[in-house]
C-alpha cells in the first residue's frame, strides 16, 4: 500500500456511464470538492492504488474514468466497490469527516468531540459534545478552531 497508514472510505462506484469505462461515483459525504484535487483512489478492501484518468463533477456525484480500467466490461467489475483515501491526506476537507472526532483545547486536554454541523449563511456551526453530556455550538471558523497533525483544536470560544 506503499506507506499510507490508514484509508477512509469516501464512496462506491454505482453505474458505468460510458463504452470507454468510465464510471458514476458517489461519494459517502456531502461536501466532496476535496475529490477534484486527487489523482489516485484505493479500492477499501484490496488496498490497491486506482489512478484517476480523468473526474468531472456531475448531478449525483462525479463521473470517474480510472487509467487502468478501459472498457465497459472492465468497468463493470468495479460496480458497488468502495473506494477510500489516506486518512492523514483528507483530514479537515470535508466537515463530514470530523463528524466523531475529538476536539481538544489549547493544553491538549480533551474538550469534547464533534458531534454535528449546522450550516448558516457564512459558515457552519460545531456541535461539541463535552464529557458531562451537554452540547455547546461554536462557529468553525479559522478564529475558533486549528486543525494540525490530524487533531483539532479549540483556540478560543465565543
Amino acid at each position: 500500500m506503499n506507506g499510507v497508514s490508514s484509508l477512509k472510505v469516501v464512496g462506491t462506484f454505482s453505474k458505468v456511464l460510458k463504452k470507454d469505462g468510465s464510471l458514476l461515483f458517489k461519494p459517502e459525504f456531502k461536501d466532496t470538492d476535496f475529490l477534484l484535487d486527487f489523482g489516485f483512489l484505493y479500492h477499501s478492501e484490496f488496498k490497491t492504488k486506482w489512478h484517476i484518468a480523468s473526474i468531472t463533477k456531475v448531478g449525483k456525484g462525479f463521473m470517474i474514468r480510472l487509467a487502468e480500467v478501459k472498457t465497459f466490461k472492465e468497468a463493470e467489475f468495479l460496480l458497488g466497490e468502495k473506494f477510500a483515501l489516506p486518512e492523514e491526506e483528507i483530514f479537515g476537507k470535508s466537515q463530514d469527516l470530523l463528524i466523531g472526532e475529538n476536539v481538544l483545547d489549547k493544553s491538549a486536554k480533551t474538550f469534547g468531540r464533534i458531534a454535528a454541523f449546522t450550516p448558516t449563511p457564512t459558515y457552519s456551526l460545531a456541535e461539541i459534545e463535552k464529557e458531562d453530556g451537554s452540547s455547546e455550538f461554536i462557529p468553525f471558523t479559522e478564529k475558533f478552531f486549528k486543525l494540525e497533525k490530524g487533531k483539532i483544536v479549540l483556540i478560543a470560544r465565543p
